[in-house]
């Protein structure tokens, strides 16, 4: 690695992170507010909950079979960490990985880059852990709001909670970071490079959905990361470890094909 070149990424990206980081600190604040108005009438919104068809359920990334209002986790995970949090994350997860190659090559400033007298391994390599500093840096504010706003209004999350749900979101967005970065070390164009992954989380996304409302087409629930992706089961401290652990296999293994592919390509084409 170079700590020059991290403190460069970590400069690039500081502006972004906040930013990505302050919305989610805010959207969860503000939800978690409304869960004492919850408690107080808890049995007419488990009333509404249950009209509402499996199909809408299944869009917002929530499984219709555990979803309830009757604690904080489940509540915070209907409101937020089952849709919300993980759609918003990824962009900023997306844009970013996207642009440690190809912005520079569509830029111009792929020469300058690469004068720089260090390795092509460990230039990206540098990237690569400046992003992952911002991801901790996303995902560790989100946990802290959520752990603030759990004792000031009245949630009940235990400390394992909290520490396997910030392991499942972290290694929720390595994933997808290190597949953008391959897909960035592969591109000229960060456009081009976001539009790929996109269309990955896309097929992802109605693999799914679509999984989940026909037990016929139960398999395609294996072709998608959001598989694994268990916030309730975090929050509960109920999270089985072969579920961050795959996403943590994968995104290291994207991320070390993108060190392997930027090594041997020729930025000129």
């Amino acid at each position: 690695m170079s700590w020059p070149m991290i403190a460069k990424a970590l400069r690039d990206l500081r502006w972004t992170s906040f930013w990505y980081a302050l919305g989610l600190v805010i959207s969860i604040v503000l939800l978690s507010s409304f869960y004492p108005t919850l408690e107080q009438e808890r049995e007419q919104f488990e009333q509404i909950l249950q009209q509402y068809p499996e199909f809408l359920f299944r869009i917002f990334g929530i499984d219709p079979e555990r979803a309830s209002l009757t604690s904080f986790a489940g509540f915070m995970h209907t409101e937020t960490f089952g849709f919300l949090w993980p759609a918003t994350a990824i962009i900023f997860v997306i844009l970013s990985g996207a642009a440690v190659v190809a912005q520079e090559i569509e830029r111009g400033t792929a020469d300058f880059w690469l004068s720089v007298p260090v390795s092509r391994t460990r230039l990206l390599l540098s990237k690569q852990v400046a992003l992952l500093t911002s991801i901790l840096f996303v995902v560790l504010t989100s946990t802290v709001a959520l752990a603030l706003s759990s004792r000031g209004f009245g949630g009940e999350l235990t400390a394992r909670g909290f520490t396997q749900l910030t392991i499942a979101l972290t290694c929720f967005l390595v994933s997808f970071a290190g597949l953008a970065t391959l897909a960035s070390a592969m591109a000229s164009e960060r456009s081009k490079a976001a539009g790929l992954v996109g269309g990955v989380i896309l097929f992802m996304y109605l693999a799914w959905v679509v999984a989940g409302l026909s037990e016929e087409v139960a398999w395609l629930r294996y072709l998608s990361l959001l598989t694994a992706y268990d916030p309730l089961a975090a929050m509960l401290g109920q999270l089985p470890w072969y579920k961050p652990a795959l996403h943590l296999i994968v995104g290291l293994g994207a991320g070390i094909a993108a060190l392997f592919v930027f090594s041997r390509r020729d930025l000129l084409t």
